[in-house]
C-alpha cells in the first residue's frame, strides 16, 4: 500500500466518503417510511442477513445554525448528549451499549449532527430507548458542561492546532466561504468555547433537539411493524418543538470577484502544501454529478491525470489529491499537493494549472470517463457492505437531495454525463476568479523567504 501523507489523507477522508447511489446491477435498497404525530420521521430498511441492527439519528442542525459568538457549539453539544439524562447517570449510556455488545458514536458537520449505534437485533429496544431518553430528558449541570467543554478544546488542539497543515485546512474552509453560515469552522474557536455557558446548552437543546427536526433510520434484522411499535412507545409522547428558523439565501456559484490567496507559516510542517479550492453549488445541484467524476479524472488512482504528470513523469509531487467538499450549501472542488523535497511550490502550482487548462481546452476521452464511472460504482458497492453504511446513505438522500427515493435511481444521472459535460463544467468552475489558494510554508522556508525579501502573509 502506498504511503499517503497525513494532510491529504485527512482531506480524502473528509470529502471522498461514498455519496452516490446504487449501481445498475445492484439490487435496490428497499425501505419504508413513516412519521409520528410529533413530526419525527422514520426510515426502515430490513436486512435479515445477520442478527444486527443500526440505529442512526440525524438532527438537522450543524455549525451552520450557530449564532455569532458561539462557534463550535453544535460540536460541543454533540459531546453533551453522551452525558446524563433524567434516567441515566454519567457514563451509563456507554456502559449499556457496550454491555449489549454494541458500538456507538456521534459526529457533527456544517449541516447535521448524527448519533448512531450498532447492536444485536434483539437489543433494538435498548438503542431506541436510549435515543428517546436523550432527545427528551437531557440533564445539563455545571460540572458535566465544564468537563465536556475541556474535552472539545483538547480535541481542537489535537486535530487542528497541533497537526501539520491543520490550521491551513481550517483557514481555507472559512476563507473560501461566501455564505454566512459557513464562515466559521465546525470545531469553533477557543474564545467562543470559553464564552459558552450551561444555559446556552439548554437553549440550543430546546431549539434544535426536537422530534420535528430529527430523522431516525433503522437498518438491519428488524421489521417495519416492530420499529413502528417501539417508535410510538418511546418517542410518541415527546412534544413537537418550534420549527427552526430558515437559513439565509445562498450566494451564486461560481464566484466571479477574483482569487483569494494567502500564505501561512506552518511550524509543524516539513514540506509546503499547495491547497486550492473552487467554489461549487450545493450538493443537490445537477452539476455535482459531473464534478464528482471530474475529481476522479484528476487524481483518483495512479492512472489519473495529476498522478501521472506530477508524481510519475515530473517526479515533482509526493502525493496529489482532488475531491469535492460537497454540502447542503455551497461547497468546494479541492486540489491538495505535497511537493517532493526541493521542488518549489511555484512549480507545483504551475503543473496543476497546466493540467486544468489542458482539460478545459482539449477535453477528455470516452475511456477516461468510463473509468471514472466504474470507480464511482465500485465505491458505492463497497460502501454498502454493512447496515450502518446503508443507514447513512438513506439519510444522505433524505437530507441532501430531499428525496430518499433517489437512492435507487440516481446512477442514471452519473451515466448520463458526457465528455462534453465534463469539459463544460470544468470551464464553468475551474476558473481563477472562482479560486481560493493557500500555500502552507514550513517555518524554516518562511524564514528564508523573509530574509530574501519575499513577502509572506501570516
Amino acid at each position: 500500500m502506498r504511503y499517503r501523507p497525513l494532510a491529504l489523507a485527512a482531506l480524502a477522508l473528509a470529502v471522498l466518503a461514498p455519496r452516490a447511489s446504487a449501481q445498475a446491477t445492484a439490487p435496490p435498497l428497499a425501505f419504508d417510511t413513516f412519521s409520528l404525530a410529533n413530526g419525527l420521521r422514520f426510515i426502515v430498511h430490513e436486512d435479515h442477513s445477520t442478527p444486527i441492527v443500526a440505529v442512526d439519528v440525524w438532527y438537522d442542525v450543524g455549525s451552520a445554525n450557530e449564532v455569532a459568538g458561539r462557534s463550535g457549539f453544535a460540536h460541543l453539544f454533540e459531546h453533551m448528549l453522551f452525558q446524563e439524562t433524567e434516567n441515566l447517570a454519567a457514563g451509563e449510556f456507554k456502559e449499556l451499549i457496550r454491555a449489549a455488545g454494541g458500538t456507538y458514536n456521534g459526529t457533527t458537520n456544517t449541516d447535521r449532527t448524527n448519533y448512531f449505534e450498532t447492536v444485536p437485533s434483539n437489543r433494538l429496544n435498548l438503542a431506541l430507548w436510549l435515543e428517546a431518553e436523550r432527545m427528551a430528558r437531557l440533564r445539563v449541570t455545571a460540572e458535566n458542561f465544564a468537563r465536556e467543554r475541556e474535552v472539545v478544546k483538547e480535541e481542537r488542539r489535537l486535530r487542528v492546532d497541533n497537526q501539520p497543515y491543520g490550521i491551513t485546512i481550517l483557514t481555507h474552509d472559512t476563507l473560501s466561504a461566501d455564505w454566512p453560515p459557513y464562515k466559521h469552522s465546525v470545531i469553533g474557536t477557543m474564545e467562543d468555547l470559553d464564552a459558552a455557558k450551561p444555559e446556552d446548552v439548554l437553549a440550543f437543546y430546546r431549539q434544535f433537539y426536537v422530534p420535528n427536526n430529527a430523522t431516525v433510520v433503522v437498518a438491519g434484522d428488524v421489521t417495519v411493524p416492530q420499529v413502528r411499535e417501539l417508535a410510538e412507545q418511546y418517542f410518541g409522547a415527546i412534544p413537537r418543538g418550534l420549527d427552526p428558523e430558515p437559513l439565509p439565501p445562498m450566494p451564486p456559484t461560481p464566484r466571479t470577484a477574483g482569487e483569494r490567496r494567502l500564505t501561512l507559516e506552518d511550524k509543524l510542517a516539513n514540506l509546503p502544501l499547495y491547497l486550492a479550492g473552487y467554489s461549487i453549488p450545493p450538493h443537490g445541484h445537477r452539476d455535482t454529478y459531473t464534478l464528482e467524476l471530474l475529481a476522479s479524472l484528476f487524481a483518483l488512482g495512479q492512472s489519473s491525470r495529476l498522478y501521472q504528470r506530477m508524481v510519475k513523469e515530473e517526479k515533482a509531487a509526493l502525493d496529489v489529491f482532488a475531491g469535492l467538499d460537497s454540502r447542503f450549501g455551497p461547497g468546494r472542488f479541492l486540489f491538495g499537493i505535497l511537493p517532493n523535497q526541493g521542488v518549489p511550490i511555484e512549480r507545483i502550482e504551475q503543473l496543476v494549472n497546466e493540467e486544468i487548462e489542458k482539460l478545459k481546452s482539449r477535453g477528455i476521452t470516452e475511456r477516461e470517463l468510463r473509468k471514472a464511472k466504474n470507480q464511482l460504482r465500485a465505491r458505492v458497492i463497497m460502501g454498502r457492505q454493512n447496515v450502518m453504511a446503508k443507514a447513512e446513505e438513506l439519510h444522505h438522500y433524505r437530507s441532501m437531495h430531499g428525496n430518499v427515493m433517489l437512492i435507487n435511481g440516481d446512477l442514471q444521472n452519473y451515466e448520463a454525463v458526457t465528455v462534453g459535460d465534463v469539459r463544460q463544467v470544468a470551464q464553468r468552475y475551474l476558473a481563477a476568479p472562482n479560486r481560493t489558494t493557500i500555500i502552507a510554508t514550513p517555518a524554516k522556508a518562511a524564514a528564508a523567504a523573509s530574509d530574501a525579501g519575499a513577502p509572506s502573509t501570516k
